[in-house]
């Protein structure tokens, strides 16, 4: 019988590039199916599958769990100034009811979207003490969610978590190149301790290519967490001065540590309540910019992965798509 596999969030960063690597290199193996709240979103080579819903709709829920033998969950709501009560409501909650969904209607792998600072974090090895729904909320509820997949990780569905680094390529509406480049032009963008820190990229080809891969290989245990990241890594100095060099953005003046960013974001974030603009810096920020000491070993060994894409190719792809549709700047909040 031909596996089915599911993507939510088809239409997003990252489910559209997963979408476009398992219909290029499985569907003459598998039945790939792109759920979304609007198909008309989809390219149309990839609608007559499609299954059009909410994730917030408890019987959605139900119908797209059956129809999956392996669901990739990509589907999010990142805000990088939001509240706990959003996130819990768009996130939280319905990936929590999904994959309870997934265990009783008897799905045999759940393949999750976390995030690459998931390590720091859990090993309290961030520069600060703030709680970290305080810094940012959306992390906090990855952090929920890993701990509950690991919770039913001896249960007969196989869970594999990958931890991704910082979004760069095409359909660049999310990722770390649309949050700082309009702040570098400000010239107010510091370095953070002297940006020598590792800025783990990796281009959305090479997420469809991870995802695709742990959709498809045979795993010899029921629960993995698995660093994905690109194909080199560079620091943040490295990444800035590609930019000013190639791209003519300018480079931070002066530096500052981890804990004076922290406390001057959290001072932006308190004006801004105030002023109706959007931050110049928050919390979350910084937050990206920690060190993870992220590669990708564990994922080579478990899924033979090997990403294709420079971190310079992935940023010039980005940048050029960026300034010939001239899209707004990403907002903090999403309301």
């Amino acid at each position: 019988m031909t596996k089915k596999i599911l993507i939510t969030g088809a239409t997003g960063f990252c489910g559209s590039h997963v979408l476009e690597s398992l219909k290029k290199e499985y569907s003459n193996k598998y039945n790939i199916i792109a759920t979304c709240r609007d198909t008309n979103k989809l390219p149309i080579k990839y609608r007559d599958t499609a299954i059009e819903g909410n994730l917030l709709d408890t019987l959605y829920l139900d119908t797209i769990t059956k129809e999956a033998d392996v669901i990739c969950h990509t589907a999010s709501w990142a805000e990088l100034n939001g509240n706990s009560e959003d996130s819990d409501r768009e996130f939280l909650k319905p990936t929590l009811k999904l994959i309870n969904k997934a265990l009783k209607n008897s799905v045999k792998r759940f393949v999750f979207l976390s995030a690459i600072t998931s390590n720091p974090i859990k090993k309290e090895q961030i520069h600060s003490s703030l709680e970290l729904t305080k810094i940012w909320t959306h992390y906090a509820n990855i952090i929920k969610i890993e701990e509950y997949l690991k919770s039913i990780g001896n249960y007969d569905m196989e869970i594999v978590i990958l931890r991704v680094g910082l979004f760069t390529g095409k359909n660049y509406a999310l990722g770390i190149l649309p949050i700082l480049l309009p702040r570098l032009k400000t010239h107010l963008v510091p370095w953070i301790d002297g940006g020598l820190t590792s800025l783990p990229l990796i281009d959305g080809e090479d997420i469809g290519l991870a995802f695709s891969l742990a959709s498809t290989k045979k795993l010899e245990n029921n629960y993995y967490e698995i660093d994905i990241v690109g194909k080199e890594i560079p620091s943040v100095k490295e990444v800035f001065e590609y930019l000013h060099q190639k791209h003519d953005y300018p480079l931070p003046h002066f530096s500052v540590s981890f804990s004076l960013a922290y406390l001057f974001a959290r001072f932006m974030r308190f004006i801004y309540k105030i002023i109706p603009q959007d931050p110049l810096i928050v919390p979350a920020i910084i937050l990206l910019l920690e060190e993870t000491h992220s590669n990708n070993n564990y994922a080579r060994e478990v899924l033979r992965y090997k990403p294709k894409v420079h971190w310079k190719d992935s940023i010039d792809t980005q940048i050029t798509q960026m300034q010939k549709e001239q899209k707004p700047n990403m907002k903090m909040n999403k309301k």
